[in-house]
């Protein structure tokens, strides 16, 4: 065995890794906040709706977030090496 797919594979199991756990953040923080808006609109309290900006804003935010964070953990894994 030469060890080539050895030496990826960190990257792809950080990457995997790294995905799943983001996407089950996300679900665990929309959960959260979908809560709070049942919470609210069942005590008749009124819960304004984000506005096609500021979602897009947010979108770019995380995209740019997410990228960023695996760009240095791939650099970082790299360094070890």
């Amino acid at each position: 065995m030469d060890g080539s797919w050895a030496n990826s594979f960190p990257y792809f199991a950080g990457a995997f890794k790294l995905t799943v756990l983001g996407i089950g953040a996300y679900f665990a923080i929309k959960w959260h906040f979908d809560e709070e808006r049942r919470v609210r609109e069942a005590a008749g309290v009124v819960f304004d709706k984000p506005g096609f900006r500021k979602k897009l804003a947010m979108t770019l935010a995380l995209t740019v977030l997410l990228v960023i964070l695996a760009v240095l953990v791939i650099y970082a894994t790299d360094r070890l090496y």
